[in-house]
């Protein structure tokens, strides 16, 4: 998530996110805090990596109430307009291999597609295990792996994310530390995946 190339391009679309990606961003949201809502989750502290600007925290506000709030992005351009939407959450610059947070300190992890942009997904759940307390919950959906003709010409042109199917999801969860609950593709489109730092 550090690549320096996408953290320019994400700071210098920042101002036209919304606009331009909102749809998709909020049906990811809508997934995770679904789910959220079917595992009857009700975090009093919430982090969300790869918080753009603040959509998914907004809706976090929403829906629990006093929760305390934490974002976590490296597009400083981003964190400013999450910033004016959430005053009273904490966001921190950074990035999802070296998380700005204490240990076990996090009831719920979230992040909707940012994961194919951690520069290294195992280490990023490391963190996300580190920061969980025991018994807290991490949900991520991102998009789905293309077809392998997709996938070729996305390569060509550089701007592929690494996508992981539902299975390899659960294998990274279990590789970090965390266990896997759900894995799932939802229309194609998202992967959606809850796993648990172990008591």
């Amino acid at each position: 998530m550090a690549d320096p190339g996408h953290v320019r391009t994400f700071n210098r679309i920042a101002p036209r996110y919304d606009a331009k990606f909102g749809k998709d961003c909020v049906a990811a949201h809508d997934l995770v805090l679904g789910w959220a809502q079917q595992a009857r989750l009700a975090p009093d502290t919430v982090l969300d990596i790869g918080c753009g600007t603040g959509q998914l925290l907004s809706a976090a506000a929403e829906r629990w109430p006093g929760a305390r709030l934490h974002g976590v992005d490296p597009a400083e351009a981003m964190l400013a307009i999450a910033g004016k939407r959430l005053p009273a959450a904490s966001l921190h610059a950074g990035r999802a291999e070296r998380l700005p947070l204490p240990d076990g300190g996090v009831d719920l992890v979230l992040s909707t597609t940012s994961f194919g942009h951690w520069t290294d997904a195992e280490a990023g759940l490391r963190e996300v295990r580190r920061v969980l307390r025991p018994g807290g919950s991490v949900l991520i959906a991102e998009h789905a792996p293309p077809g392998a003709l997709l996938t070729v010409v996305l390569k060509a042109l550089g701007r592929l994310p690494r996508l992981y199917g539902a299975e390899e999801m659960r294998a990274l969860v279990r590789r970090a530390g965390l266990c896997p609950r759900r894995a799932e593709t939802h229309p194609g489109v998202f992967v959606v995946t809850h796993a648990v730092r172990p008591v």
